[in-house]
């Protein structure tokens, strides 16, 4: 089972961690999650990493289920995340101005409107509510 509040607060710390990466090396130098081009070769859309997690974050804490019907994960997301986690490491600490607030955000939440765990079953994709298997945690505090 995966608790939604902390799903959420492990999204919003990844989230955090590549603005912080990003500010140092530059919002160009970070890794796309999907590609997309055309028969030219040209890149015709794309979706970073730091959209990825963050559509991911507001799924989690803008659902009244705990995450919505649009995004699921399985436990190769879940490895992506631990990845993403350990790439946009850095060594010196930086005071992102966005983490505090949506932390706070976070902890003030009405999380009985939300569904207490979200549950997962044996599977390889997991929709949430309900879906896919994962043992393991997910990266950060």
């Amino acid at each position: 089972m995966i608790n939604p509040k902390k799903l959420a607060e492990k999204l919003l710390l990844l989230r955090s961690r590549i603005e912080d990466w990003t500010h140092i090396h530059g919002w160009e130098n970070m890794d796309n999650r999907t590609v997309r081009k055309n028969k030219e070769g040209s890149i015709v859309w794309k979706q970073t990493d730091w959209e990825f997690v963050d559509n991911m974050y507001c799924a989690v804490i803008n659902s009244k289920k705990g995450f919505g019907t649009d995004y699921s994960f399985n436990k190769d997301t879940v490895k992506d995340w631990n990845k993403m986690w350990h790439r946009y490491k850095i060594d010196v600490p930086i005071e992102n101005a966005n983490l505090e607030p949506d932390w706070e955000l976070l902890q003030n939440m009405s999380w009985s409107d939300i569904e207490d765990e979200i549950s997962l079953r044996q599977g390889n994709q997991v929709n949430i509510p309900g879906g896919g298997y994962y043992k393991g945690r997910i990266a950060g505090r």
